[in-house]
C-alpha cells in the first residue's frame, strides 16, 4: 500500500471502518483528490508569482544604484587626495564662502582657476555655467588614468551648447594645472549651429609621462577662447 496516494488509503481506512457506508467512494475520492491538485498549483503559482515580484524589485533597485551619477566635485575651494588610494572619497578643504557644487563629474578633486596662462587666450577664463563666444559649459567630465606619479587626469570632456539663434565658430581651449601652475592647454575650433549641443574632449596622453608632479599635488582647471583657425 505504500505506493497508494494517502488520499485514497484514507478513504480505504474510512470504508473498513463503515465509516462510509451507503456512499459513493469513487466520487469522494476523484473530488477530494481533484481540491488537492488545485490547490498545490495555486501554491505554486503564488509561489512563482512572489519570487517573480521579487527579482524585479531587487533588479530595479540594483539598476538604479549602478545608474546614480559618479562623484560631484565642487568648483571651487581647495582640494587634496591621495591619487595612489582608489578607495578614499574625495575631501575638500578651505572651501570659498561663494563656492557651489557645480556639474564637474571626477573619481578625484579638480578644481577651477581663474587665471588663464596661455598668451593664445582671447577671452576671460570661464568655469561651468559660464559663456563665451555665444557656448555655454553645462558639464565636465575627467577621466584618470595611472601614470608615474598615480594618479593623473589624461581626458577631460566638456559639454558646451549655443543657446544663441546663430551659427557659432570658435575655438575653446582647456587649460590643465597642477598646484594652481598652468601645465597644458588644447584648443578643438568647432562650428556649432543654434541649439546644438557638443561634446568637447580634451586628451592629454602626455600626463602619464610626467614625473615632476607629486601625488599630493591638486588638479584646476578653466576653459576660454582663443583665434580659430
Amino acid at each position: 500500500m505504500s505506493d497508494v496516494e494517502p488520499l485514497i488509503r484514507r478513504e480505504l481506512q474510512w470504508m473498513a471502518h463503515g465509516v462510509l457506508d451507503d456512499k459513493d467512494l469513487a466520487s469522494i475520492i476523484i473530488a477530494k483528490s481533484r481540491k488537492r491538485r488545485i490547490r498545490r498549483v495555486l501554491l505554486l503559482v503564488l509561489f512563482g508569482l512572489s519570487v517573480s515580484a521579487i527579482s524585479i524589485v531587487g533588479y530595479i533597485g540594483v539598476s538604479n544604484f549602478l545608474s546614480s551619477d559618479p562623484v560631484v566635485i565642487s568648483s571651487g575651494g581647495n582640494t587634496t587626495v591621495d591619487p595612489d588610494n582608489g578607495d578614499s572619497a574625495p575631501t575638500e578643504n578651505s572651501a570659498s564662502p561663494g563656492a557651489q557644487i557645480q556639474a564637474v563629474i571626477s573619481d578625484y578633486p579638480v578644481t577651477w582657476e581663474e587665471s588663464i596662462g596661455d598668451l593664445s587666450a582671447i577671452s576671460r577664463a570661464a568655469g561651468i555655467g559660464d559663456t563665451l563666444g555665444g557656448l555655454t559649459a553645462q558639464k565636465l567630465t575627467v577621466e584618470w588614468s595611472r601614470c608615474r606619479v598615480g594618479k593623473c587626469p589624461t581626458t577631460w570632456t566638456l559639454a558646451v551648447m549655443n543657446k544663441t539663434e546663430d551659427i557659432i565658430s570658435v575655438a575653446p581651449s582647456l587649460m590643465v594645472y597642477v598646484d594652481n601652475a598652468p601645465l597644458i592647454s588644447s584648443s578643438r575650433p568647432l562650428t556649432v549651429v543654434s541649439g546644438a549641443k557638443v561634446n568637447l574632449v580634451f586628451s592629454f596622453p602626455e600626463l602619464a609621462d610626467i614625473t615632476n608632479v607629486n601625488n599630493k599635488a591638486t588638479w584646476q582647471w578653466n576653459w576660454f577662447l582663443t583665434v580659430a583657425r
